[in-house]
């Protein structure tokens, strides 16, 4: 039987819109005010985003022809999965929402595949006599994998449209001074400001986001049990036993736009209905996309002969030439775009050059340093009632802690645990608005990290 809700509802501010952050507000609205704070230029969404063609660049005079600014491009995830389990029911649900609206659709059978080093027998994928470096293509199972037909970034906009979130887009709030405990002797609050605005003051505060930031936000607070699992750690790897930190990958995401007709088609080599396929034969590369496919022109024609690919690069490779985030020097974004392509040809068997300057009519590199969790955290007694873990909350401070790294490193995981703590802060609300929850996940209860399998073996997160 759910709660009423009640008359006076206390105000949360959530530091993050990514999926994790909307999922949280969505499920506190009705007994929450929720304001999300987000660091998106445009729209929310973090690593579930795409660039579409109304874009404004971020420097007018930037980009504004460029071949790219006509499509749809997915430039960090490539693959919805909807994980079994009674962990994910209501995962699973929303995900059939999504179909019945037209947001996500299953991949088409066979348009997901790997590739693999050249058959041992010599052969080629049918059978014939096979040319030195061709590669093994094989169709990998998708039934509970899906894409977005309108781009990754259609999910969060429909979180936040259908919902009617309130968001302060593109606001960064200060690692070092933007979030502020206020300790009053009827209830904690806290108080958020950037760049010297003021927000006002909130009942409670939700980290919707990792990384550095998050560590710095709260490591001036007495949440200090809760700020100690936001220390963190960048690594392409994390040991089998699950590490002693919250460990994070890189990722190089390169969008090209190639010219068809000036160098072997890559759609003739992968096939010419596949969207994706999983790199398992080239250490630099992990997955390669046809956006053309998947997403469709996304233009008005004028760009006919274009095939665009996004390519995500390995995390060690990542590491090895990783540069400022958000600043890339033009001398680092050519070697590292020069390096995929190399990676990409070598992959495919493609001669050296095959991918030539003449060809590529286009590109794009981003740098996620932040990508996807290695590891997740895993309290010592969670039992078999997923509503306490997934999460972190701290109930003497009002504080609570939601992302993938908590339960899974996919969008399955980031909704899954915005939603749960979203119920925990919901279930011990009284009528006057003040919150009995107590406090689950912190490491001073009990845990440690565990490698995530699925993660370190895939390094784009659980997407299989």
């Amino acid at each position: 039987m759910k709660k009423a809700a009640p008359q006076n509802k206390p105000s949360v501010a959530i530091i993050g819109g990514g999926i994790a952050g909307l999922s949280c507000a969505q499920h506190l609205q009705v007994n929450y005010n929720p304001t999300v704070f987000d660091t998106g230029r445009i729209r929310p969404g973090g690593r579930c985003s795409s660039r579409y063609p109304d874009d404004e660049p971020k420097v007018k005079s930037q980009n504004q022809d460029s071949i790219l600014s006509n499509y749809i491009i997915d430039h960090a995830a490539q693959i919805l999965m909807a994980p079994e389990g009674d962990a994910f029911d209501s995962f699973r649900d929303q995900v059939d929402e999504w179909k019945q609206q037209g947001i996500v659709r299953s991949f088409p059978k066979d348009s997901v595949v790997e590739v693999l080093a050249k058959r041992a027998d010599g052969c080629d994928n049918d059978g014939s006599n096979a040319t030195n470096g061709i590669p093994l293509i094989q169709p990998v199972d998708s039934k509970h994998m899906y894409y977005c037909p309108d781009g990754f970034g259609s999910i969060p906009l429909n979180m936040a449209k259908s919902n009617d979130l309130h968001i302060e887009q593109d606001v960064w709030i200060s690692p070092s001074s933007g979030v502020k405990y206020v300790n009053t002797k009827s209830q904690p609050q806290w108080s958020v400001q950037t760049n010297g605005k003021k927000f006002g003051t909130y009942d409670h505060v939700v980290i919707a986001h990792n990384g550095k930031c998050a560590d710095r936000l709260m490591s001036k607070t007495p949440a200090k049990d809760l700020h100690s699992l936001l220390r963190v750690d960048f690594r392409p790897y994390v040991p089998d036993w699950g590490g002693k930190k919250m460990t994070l990958n890189s990722i190089y995401s390169l969008t090209v736009a190639l010219k068809m007709g000036e160098m072997e088609e890559l759609s003739q080599i992968v096939g010419k209905d596949v969207t994706t396929a999983f790199i398992k034969n080239e250490p630099n590369l992990k997955l390669i996309t046809n956006q053309s496919v998947k997403l469709g022109a996304g233009a008005s024609g004028k760009n006919d002969g274009i095939e665009v690919w996004t390519l995500l690069s390995s995390a060690k490779f990542a590491k090895k030439y990783k540069g400022p985030q958000e600043n890339l020097p033009q001398e680092r974004v050519e070697e590292v775009t020069t390096l995929m392509l190399a990676a990409l040809e070598r992959s495919l068997g493609l001669k050296t050059g095959g991918i030539h300057e003449g060809a590529v009519k286009d590109s794009r590199l981003q740098l996620w340093g932040a990508a996807v969790p290695l590891n997740v955290w895993s309290p010592t007694e969670q039992g078999d009632d997923s509503k306490n873990y997934g999460f972190m909350y701290d109930g003497e401070h009002g504080v609570g802690v939601c992302g993938d790294w908590l339960l899974d490193p996919s969008i399955a995981g980031a909704w899954e645990s915005g939603r749960r703590l979203a119920n925990w802060m919901s279930f011990s609300l009284e009528e006057d608005g003040k919150s009995n929850a107590s406090s689950v996940g912190l490491p001073s209860l009990g845990g440690e990290f565990k490698q995530s399998r699925a993660a370190s073996g895939s390094g784009i997160g659980n997407v299989r």
